[in-house]
């Protein structure tokens, strides 16, 4: 991250004049970029740079007893919220400095914000500083940065990283990337009751029309209706029992309870092109999600992988966690 290089914003505390009304707050950039900054602070003795891009608005859940005491005293940003159950929530919202990272002498910048995640200018903005590029990628568990070309070393950013301040990237942490993947001999295992409905409900699929797919899925929608009054079952319990004895009307409940192929929005409204699918793409995404859930609900399927420092590791929707030093962080 060569863009953040230590001694390039010591030149600039130097030789730029602070911005208007303050002595600590130098451009990043041009001038004219005025929400792209950064502070001047001491930390133990010696001066770091917090950069900044802009302002942005904190939360923080208030008990009663605090929230009386504050607005005694006047505070501004006080909220007060009863939802419908009768509980009251109380909130505290101020205007404070986004604080993208800090950059310390050693030639380093450690990502500290106080956030869940970077937001897509953040990471456009960190790009701009470095080699590469910064993105939120949900199937490596979070904000990851990209080497090079599209397909060079992704590395995870957690709360806390240590990044060279020099080229190539390089996080300067060792940290550990943890994931799991299915055994497919366990996982064939737990799908076996399963085989028989899939490859019925595929074919019929393939053969039937879209508007005799729909007409099937209002009439089961509307049977569905009534058990569900009549028992308490959900869609999913109402496809579990009768996925051997009638695969299509299965199939349709379980798409209706995974909510896979805006099924019901297509059943009610079967002229909106927006949300037109073929039976056979409902099915596949069916298949998709309802094989991800049997899954999950079967950890005896997964075996652990770890990937080290430095070393690639693929997408998964079963999601990874980072540790460092034996502990685990929190992914951006």
């Amino acid at each position: 991250m060569n863009g953040l290089n230590y001694d390039r914003l010591a030149m600039v505390t130097r030789t730029a004049e602070p911005y208007r009304g303050s002595l600590d707050r130098f451009p990043l950039f041009s001038r004219r970029e005025n929400t792209k900054n950064f502070y001047v602070r001491e930390a133990n003795g010696v001066r770091v740079f917090d950069i900044v891009y802009g302002n942005r608005t904190k939360s923080t859940s208030l008990t009663y007893e605090e929230y009386l005491k504050r607005k005694v005293l006047g505070t501004k940003g006080l909220h007060e919220y009863t939802h419908g159950d009768g509980r009251t929530e109380y909130w505290f919202y101020e205007t404070v400095r986004h604080v993208m990272g800090t950059v310390y002498p050693e030639g380093y910048f450690q990502f500290n914000a106080d956030i869940d995640t970077y937001g897509q200018g953040d990471n456009a903005l960190l790009s701009r500083l470095s080699s590469g590029w910064f993105a939120n990628d949900s199937r490596r568990g979070g904000m990851v940065h990209t080497a090079g070309g599209r397909g060079g070393l992704r590395t995870p950013i957690f709360q806390g990283a240590k990044a060279s301040t020099t080229e190539p990237f390089q996080l300067l942490d060792d940290y550990e990337v943890i994931g799991c993947k299915v055994n497919r001999k366990i996982g064939k295992e737990v799908l076996r009751g399963y085989e028989t409905f899939m490859k019925t409900a595929e074919t019929m699929c393939k053969a039937i029309s879209r508007d005799v797919f729909l007409a099937t899925g209002e009439e089961v929608l509307n049977e569905a209706r009534e058990e569900i009054a009549r028992t308490g079952a959900t869609h999913y319990e109402l496809a579990e029992k009768m996925k051997n004895e009638a695969p299509l009307d299965a199939m349709i409940l379980y798409s209706l309870a995974m909510d896979t192929g805006k099924l019901a929005v297509q059943i009610n409204r079967p002229d909106v092109a927006w949300y037109a699918t073929e039976p056979h793409e409902v099915f596949i995404a069916m298949k998709r999600h309802l094989n991800t859930r049997i899954y999950r609900e079967n950890p005896e399927v997964f075996t652990l992988v770890r990937y080290g420092k430095g070393e690639a590791y693929p997408p998964s929707i079963w999601g990874y966690e980072i540790e460092v030093n034996g502990q685990k962080v929190q992914q951006y």
